[in-house]
């Protein structure tokens, strides 16, 4: 035992690294040990559907099937492509043959051919109305065709061998004399299609074609597209317009501009000269020289001396630089200079006098005249260049609309001509060869049934049958687990709970009901069935920490806490340590009862007393009968058990127990009982869980050991309680109740606790069916 747990210890290290792991493969192990203790159930499911399954094959009908294949050639290729590309639908017409098999223009015909048939030809309608006759057929029948292939399998299925054939070379007729009907000269009708296509084609080809000549007529085209680097002349013609118009305009507006300006002038008094400068860009510079007296001879003469004089200026700065100011070229070329600047200061001055002049009254009128008759032909001018721009506007978008037009006409001719000479490529590649089909089915095998049923398939109904019956057993047994949730196994309960399991012991015979022959090791210190209590005076005795201050308890009344707890300590004082048994169990004192010491003051007395413990401790231990083992008892019943067990009066017992004894063991009540176990489990080293596999419920036990540790208190293990000898790994089939309640009554009777009986096979069925 102590070598498993070690190895369990093992498993557990190697496996707290994937706690999920490690919690499924405990998972389905546990499922496995299910279905293996349960098996009788899950065999007995296997039988039963096995034997379904063999009723089925032996009661049946028996299915037969008859095959054949055929297989469809096209003979005009061509033909058959009806989208005008190359290849068509020469892939998509298989599937079409595949269930033209199972529409009804086939299957009546066949019908019709059954019908003139023997009798056995119709076996699988003779029990169907006629009007269903098609739906039967149609459920009955198979086309398959491979893929990429011009075979189609067919294939029939019948409660009767000559049955089957008999049906399924009906429908391969009827099919045979429906493609020879349909499909027979099929190229003739193709060519009497595509020629009134192609007629129609033509005739719409030749209204396009004249529309577009009337259009190119009316535009004036001349081959000019939208898109070249070419203008057409009237979008030309529009924009040069466009251009003159705008120029008017602008000539225009500055005439009007210096009209206003020249009538401010002249009623302010203003000075003309410089509106008469203004003009010269508009009305020309010899014009203003006639207007002023001047010839325009003098006028390019005096334009020619002021250039002179700004070239000989240049040329008299490089030579003083050269030659110095006294040099005679210096000299002269400055005496040139002086006769140029005094010419041009003549001629300004006969300028200003005839200005001067004209500004007596003169001037005024005659430039305001000579800028409105300006005026005058600029507007009308723009006026005409307005109105032709128009018109010009006007044809160049009609142009644009018919260019257009004409594009567009252009596009449809070409599509029209496309397909024309399509159309006329298919009629001349269509092969017109009378009396025969363009579509062949050649019958590659003919119907036949095959000798063997195909229906029902051994194999497969034993293989369900089977499979259905370990599904059912496999729910029946995970069920029945769900509704009995105790615990099947020693690694089951220590998945389960997390705590070690230190020893299982085996049920124990009881020869005497007090004093010390009740301790089965005192009794029987070398039967194997002691040897538990050893192991587990071992396992303690390994524990990292000193566990000289045990408690015992249990998950429910009934486990044979008080049994554990006398037998490990009598192993203890075996061992030759001085040990005390304290019964702590206020409400059902068990250990009292079983030493015949109830009557006797105990540790209810002490903790209720207000006299020195110690002395108190002393003088109400009692001897057991064993060596080196002492008893405290219970003492009288208290009502508030609780209370006295959280004074602090029963830490002073439990110290006093820790200096003169070697071991302590304490008695408690049970955890889901009372909460006294937890509070005596906080002032001891550890506690044991007394757990009994085949009466406790798994919830239960699982209740019992979270609510221990949420106390704070050390729970060193689990010892299984009454293992029947003939259960491996617990069993199964122990789950009953056991009776016992916790009370508060006021006789002697009541706070006995009931006789821990051996869990015989008798007791566990008769308990059993009290609960």
């Amino acid at each position: 035992m102590q070598g498993a747990d070690q190895a369990a210890g093992c498993e557990a290290t190697s496996t707290a690294g994937h706690p999920a792991a490690a919690e499924l493969v405990q998972s389905a192990l546990r499922f496995l040990r299910m279905l293996y203790y349960r098996r009788l159930y899950l065999a007995g499911s296997i039988a039963i559907c096995g034997l379904l399954g063999v009723f089925y094959l032996g009661t049946a009908p028996r299915i037969y099937q008859a095959n054949a294949a055929v297989l469809v050639t096209q003979v005009g290729g061509d033909a058959w492509n009806t989208s005008l590309t190359a290849d068509g639908v020469r892939d998509n017409s298989i599937p079409t043959f595949e269930k033209l098999f199972l529409y009804p223009v086939v299957l009546e015909n066949a019908l019709a051919k059954l019908e003139k048939q023997p009798p056995v030809a119709r076996r699988d309608f003779q029990e169907v109305p006629r009007e269903r006759w098609l739906e039967k057929l149609r459920d009955g029948l198979r086309a398959t065709a491979a893929r990429r292939t011009n075979i189609i399998d067919l294939s029939y299925r019948s409660v009767s061998r000559e049955s089957a054939e008999r049906v399924l070379s009906a429908v391969v007729d009827s099919y045979l004399e429906f493609i020879e009907k349909n499909h027979k000269n099929l190229s003739l009708e193709y060519v009497t299609i595509l020629e009134q296509k192609r007629q129609e084609k033509e005739d719409e080809l030749k209204q396009t074609q004249a529309r577009l000549l009337e259009v190119q007529r009316q535009a004036g085209d001349l081959g000019i597209r939208s898109g070249g680097a070419v203008v057409h002349p009237l979008v030309q013609r529009a924009v040069k317009l466009n251009e003159a118009y705008v120029e008017v305009q602008k000539e225009r507006l500055q005439l009007e501009a210096m009209a206003d300006a020249i009538r401010h002038a002249i009623q302010q008094g203003g000075e003309l000269g410089e509106h008469l400068l203004a003009l010269e860009p508009i009305v020309g510079r010899e014009l203003l020289m006639n207007l002023l007296g001047l010839s325009p001879q003098i006028s390019q003469a005096a334009a020619e001396v002021e250039r002179r004089v700004l070239e000989n200026a240049a040329r008299l700065e490089t030579l003083r630089r050269h030659y110095g100011p006294s040099h005679p070229k210096v000299v002269e070329l400055e005496q040139t200079v002086a006769n140029q600047q005094q010419y041009l200061r003549d001629y300004q001055a006969r300028v200003q006098q005839r200005l001067e002049a004209l500004q007596a009254g003169q001037l005024g009128p005659m430039l305001l005249q000579l800028v409105e008759e300006r005026l005058y032909k600029a507007r009308a001018h723009e006026k005409e260049l307005q109105i032709e721009y128009e018109q010009a506007e006007r044809e160049a978008i009609a142009l644009n609309d018919r260019m257009a037009e004409l594009q567009i006409l252009e596009n449809n001719l070409q599509r029209l001509r496309n397909l024309h000479d399509t159309l006329l490529d298919r009629i001349a590649n269509i092969d017109l060869r009378q009396d025969q089909a363009d579509v062949r089915v050649a019958l590659l095998s003919r119907p036949a049934a095959l000798t063997k049923p195909v229906a029902p398939r051994k194999a497969l109904v034993l293989f369900l049958s089977l499979s259905l019956g370990f599904s059912i057993g496999t729910g029946l047994v995970y069920l029945m687990d769900l509704v009995d949730d105790r615990f099947r196994s020693a690694d089951e309960l220590k998945a389960q709970l997390r705590v070690p399991l230190l020893a299982a012991v085996r049920e124990l015979p009881i020869e005497s009901q007090t004093g010390a022959e009740s301790l089965f090791v005192q009794v029987h210190a070398t039967s194997p069935l002691s040897e538990p209590f050893r192991t587990l005076r071992t396992q303690l005795a390994f524990m990292p920490d000193e566990l000289t201050r045990l408690a015992v308890t249990s998950a429910e009344p009934g486990d044979g806490k008080t049994t554990v707890s006398a037998n490990v300590a009598a192993v203890y004082a075996q061992a030759g340590r001085r040990t005390l048994l304290i019964d702590a169990d206020l409400r059902r004192p068990g250990l009292s009862k079983r030493f015949d010491v109830r009557r006797l003051p105990g540790l209810s007395d002490i903790l209720r007393s207000e006299q020195e413990t110690a002395a108190l401790c002393a003088s109400y231990v009692r001897p057991t009968g064993c060596p080196q083992l002492d008893l405290l008892p219970c003492g009288a019943k208290p009502s508030n058990p609780a209370e006295l067990l959280s004074h602090s009066r029963f830490a002073d017992v439990i110290a006093w127990a820790e200096r003169h004894y070697d071991q302590v063991i304490v008695d408690c009540p049970p955890v889901v009982a009372a909460s006294d176990a937890m509070i005596v489990g906080r002032q001891v080293d550890g506690m044991i869980l007394v757990v009994q596999p085949p009466k406790n419920r798994r919830h239960v036990v699982l209740r019992a050991v979270e609510q221990l540790l949420a106390m704070g208190v050390r729970l060193v293990g689990v010892v299984a309680n009454r293992i029947p000898d003939e259960a491996d790994q617990y069993g199964y089939g122990y789950g009953y109740g056991y009776g016992y309640g916790y009370g508060y009554g006021s006789t002697d009777a009541e706070d006995e606790e009931p006789e821990e009986q051996p869990a015989t096979r008798t007791n566990i069925t008769r308990r059993r069916r009290a609960a």
